[in-house]
């Protein structure tokens, strides 16, 4: 049976494993990213997790390889168009083009948000929906947009970039150089902040533990959080009128804990219905949706 090695390069590590065409993976392998060392040595630890799939898939036939990033990507030349200092001098680089020296397969890049779309929408949340948008809550805010099982880039690749809607015209600096975007309010690194401000020992993972238990400061900190992932989540829906939002990302792990509250708030502010899912395919979202690019792509 035939069987593509599926990568995920994020900021802090790069995993990678085998998925057949049904969607079975083998157990992922991880390395770190070494982000701070420069683009050469990303490439060759994500080449080197390559190799050491390549091994494992010896008696099966490697039909292509899918490779999900962050950053901003060309989908045609398989290269970043934009990354932040995250990862410095990933802006540019060509992996179809140097991890294509390497092996002789197929090679298929996709933004890894976008991945984690196209994971949710073969075998995840999105399976059954005609469009959706993937809100992935983690150390910022991305986003993609699915319409009839496929992820639609937009002209330079940046369609589902909803972390950067603007809330407000004056709030804090974002990385991106706008100021008051929604990851700045809403992402996993604002959740910290608005723990550490509640309390200076707190963790966001406390916060939320506290508000499940009725602490009066937890719950004022989780009000305001939530009407601001609220009013956000209304933008989406009203401006690409999906189906459904899938969240996904570290945050969404407290979902079933302040569903409720967050659906209240949506009701109260909002004109229109905005139906939620929790994503299903938690960290192999980003793997087996490179597969599944990677069968779809015709530009590699």
């Amino acid at each position: 049976m035939k069987q593509w090695i599926g990568l995920d390069i994020g900021g802090t590590g790069i995993k990678g494993a085998l998925v057949d065409q049904d969607g079975i993976m083998s157990e992922p392998v991880a390395v770190p990213t070494p982000a701070l060392e420069g683009r050469e040595r990303i490439l060759e630890a994500a080449a080197g997790l390559i190799g050491q799939l390549e091994q494992q898939a010896s008696s099966h036939d490697i039909a292509g390889i899918g490779i999900g990033t962050a950053g901003r990507v060309d989908r045609q030349t398989g290269s970043i168009v934009y990354a932040t200092d995250n990862m410095p001098g990933w802006t540019g680089t060509g992996i179809r083009q140097e991890i294509g020296k390497l092996f002789p397969y197929r090679i298929s890049v996709e933004n890894d948000v976008n991945a984690a779309a196209w994971g949710e929408a073969w075998l995840g949340a999105g399976r059954d929906a005609h469009s959706f948008v993937l809100a992935a809550l983690g150390t910022g805010i991305g986003g993609a947009f699915v319409y009839e099982g496929r992820v639609l880039p937009g002209l330079r690749g940046g369609l589902g970039e909803i972390g950067h809607l603007i809330m407000d015209r004056e709030g804090s600096l974002c990385t991106c150089g706008q100021r008051g975007c929604w990851e700045t309010l809403c992402s996993g690194t604002a959740l910290s902040r608005i723990a550490r401000e509640t309390h200076a020992d707190w963790s966001s993972r406390f916060l939320v533990q506290a508000y499940t238990e009725g602490h009066p400061d937890a719950l004022q900190a989780m009000d305001l959080y939530l009407s601001d992932l609220a009013r956000g989540l209304i933008s989406v829906q009203q401006a690409y009128d999906p189906e459904v939002i899938v969240l996904g990302g570290g945050v969404s792990d407290g979902y079933p804990l302040w569903s409720k509250d967050l659906q209240d708030k949506i009701s109260q502010f909002s004109v229109v219905p905005v139906r939620l899912a929790k994503a299903e395919l938690g960290n192999r979202a980003g793997i087996m949706g490179a597969v599944k690019w990677a069968m779809t792509d015709t530009t590699a």
